[in-house]
């Protein structure tokens, strides 16, 4: 999923960024919290000044999973 994420460009910024955020999710699942946290960041880039409440309310989440 990363390889074709990575090929996505930026100008889908809405689609890229849940797409990231369940990666995310993934990986923090999967105990892998650094990574989790370095793409929650980027879904929190791309999420910055989109007029899409679900990907904010996505990086929220990953956000608030990371907190502990």
């Amino acid at each position: 999923m990363e390889d074709a994420l990575a090929r996505y460009d930026d100008t889908r910024a809405r689609d890229k960024a849940l797409y990231l955020s369940w990666l995310a999710a993934g990986y923090l699942d999967a105990g892998e919290v650094e990574h989790s946290t370095a793409i929650t960041a980027r879904v929190l880039d791309l999420s910055e000044g989109l007029a899409s409440v679900r990907a904010m309310a996505r990086a929220r989440l990953m956000a608030k999973r990371l907190e502990p």
